[in-house]
């Protein structure tokens, strides 16, 4: 699984399971997310929120210090007081009307059949909610294909923390340092460096501009994954 440019790290010797997180991996929900607030922003007259500085905190749990935080940012530049239900309701309408026409990313489901070939069994990891990932599997009928799903919440950190990814390990009964994870964003990739997995990026359309010193590899798309040849 390396190509020109990888860093020397070698990938597992023998594969416990594969680790996926889900935002902007499995399905591209970062581009409706950051589009949606940009409308949001757009239709209050202010600035519009910087890509480079949103896709800098990619992958960080919402209540990480660091999280962004656009809607207290939106009130501070109209300076007025706001209907902040009416505009959050605003928001998610966009963001799901984006999201509900979004495809799978490219070789998400050719590598769950491989592993699904290889007996290799698959989990998700992820910052979000597992209610915010069932409603976007369950339509595109993928909630059978993952063995274990590890989210922040109820005491369980969101990335860059380590521990999404150690408890889908653990849900799995694999090894870490056996398994690989799959990550789009630079925070995802330390938490999954971090709990001892080999880590594949694959950069999204915001991501993409970003750097990833810590993957071991880093892909266009999982379409160029080949688990039989790593």
């Amino acid at each position: 699984m390396k190509r020109a440019g990888d860093r020397s790290s070698s990938s597992p010797s023998s594969l416990d399971a594969l680790v996926f997180d889900f935002d902007g991996l499995i399905l591209d929900t970062e581009i409706p997310i950051f589009r949606a607030w940009q409308q949001v922003y757009a239709d209050h007259g202010v600035p519009p929120i910087d890509l480079d500085e949103w896709a800098s905190v990619l992958g960080l749990h919402h209540g990480h210090p660091d999280a962004p935080r656009p809607l207290e940012r939106l009130a501070r530049l109209v300076g007025s007081e706001l209907d902040l239900v009416a505009i959050e309701a605003r928001r998610r309408e966009i963001r799901d009307d984006l999201i509900g026409v979004s495809d799978l990313r490219p070789g998400v489901i050719q590598l769950l059949d491989e592993a699904q070939r290889l007996g290799v069994p698959t989990a998700i990891a992820s910052s979000s909610s597992s209610e915010w990932i069932l409603s976007h599997l369950e339509p595109r009928g993928l909630l059978d294909r993952f063995d274990a799903l590890s989210c922040a919440g109820d005491g369980v950190p969101g990335k860059p923390d380590p521990a999404t990814y150690l408890q889908a390990c653990h849900l799995l009964g694999a090894d870490p340092v056996a398994s690989i994870a799959f990550e789009d964003s630079p925070n995802g990739v330390l938490a999954a460096k971090a709990a001892g997995l080999y880590c594949v990026a694959v950069p999204n359309g915001v991501s993409a501009r970003l750097d990833f010193p810590a993957a071991d590899r880093v892909v266009g798309s999982l379409l160029e994954v080949d688990l039989r040849s790593p």
